[in-house]
């Protein structure tokens, strides 16, 4: 499969420095737009489309390989093999930045440093060990049966409580545009392997600096999931960023741009 199309995928800029941002689930490339500009110019920028997503190839899709955030992380190690490329500096949002963790994990020279932007481990609560997701069993299955039944009803009440922007709708409104743009057995997979993904077994693998960064307010991720994942990291920093909502970077994306910035310049 020639994966660079099957993903859609865009190059802006040039440069030996290499960014690859990654959407999360319900995202597309746009979301980036504003990184792409600013970045392109002292560096190449790879932006891909999701499987699953409606921007990448339908045949990409596999609802087997796709339950599992590991299909996602194969996705972006094959995608870096075609595309030539080592030692870049990723991106990742949501459930990206995990696929992004776990694909580092797995080859500690894929990615030379991590961008994880509201990103969590594991979205349920775990009694057992004390874990804070933010999310009860009850609560996640209320959710996938919610989507089960009516994604275009249910989608749209979602992208406005993770948005979480209720003085500019805005960006609620094109969220739910850019969701409704999933096939609904398709989001049903993807979302089911988002929620029900638990990932904190791999976090001591990844040796490279990275950075998360964790908006306030966010609906899908409590601040003690973003905490847990700094000290499980063994090289993490942590960073609450001041705007609200699950999309710092489509928010208030001169925010995490100047934090990306600040970061590169202190892992050179």
């Amino acid at each position: 499969m020639d994966r660079i199309r099957a993903h859609a995928t865009q190059i802006a800029g040039t440069g030996e420095r290499v960014l690859v941002l990654a959407h999360g689930l319900g995202g597309n490339q746009a979301q980036w737009q504003p990184l792409v500009e600013h970045f392109q110019t002292s560096a190449r920028v790879v932006t891909l489309a999701l499987a699953g997503s409606a921007e990448a190839d339908p045949a990409l899709f596999s609802p087997v390989r796709h339950a599992n955030i590991l299909g996602y992380a194969d996705d972006l190690a094959m995608l870096c093999g075609q595309l030539g490329l080592r030692d870049a500096i990723y991106v990742g949002h949501s459930m990206s930045a995990m696929a992004g963790v776990l694909a580092s994990a797995a080859d500690p020279g894929l990615f030379s440093r991590l961008v994880l932007l509201n990103g969590s481990a594991r979205y349920v609560d775990d009694p057992a060990t004390g874990y804070v997701g933010g999310f009860s069993h009850e609560q996640v299955e209320a959710i996938l049966e919610a989507i089960a039944g009516d994604f275009a009803a249910w989608y749209s009440g979602f992208a406005t409580a993770v948005m979480n922007q209720p003085e500019r709708p805005e960006f609620a409104t094109e969220f739910a545009r850019t969701l409704g743009a999933y096939d609904p057995r398709t989001a049903l997979v993807m979302f089911r392997a988002a929620f029900t993904s638990d990932v904190r077994s791999s976090m001591s693998r990844v040796q490279v600096p990275t950075l998360i960064l964790q908006s306030s307010g966010d609906p899908a991720v409590p601040p003690t999931a973003a905490q847990w994942l700094a000290q499980a990291l063994p090289q993490a920093l942590l960073k609450i960023l001041p705007s609200l909502g699950h999309f710092p970077h489509v928010v208030s994306p001169e925010v995490v741009i100047a934090e990306i910035e600040a970061f590169l310049l202190a892992h050179p």
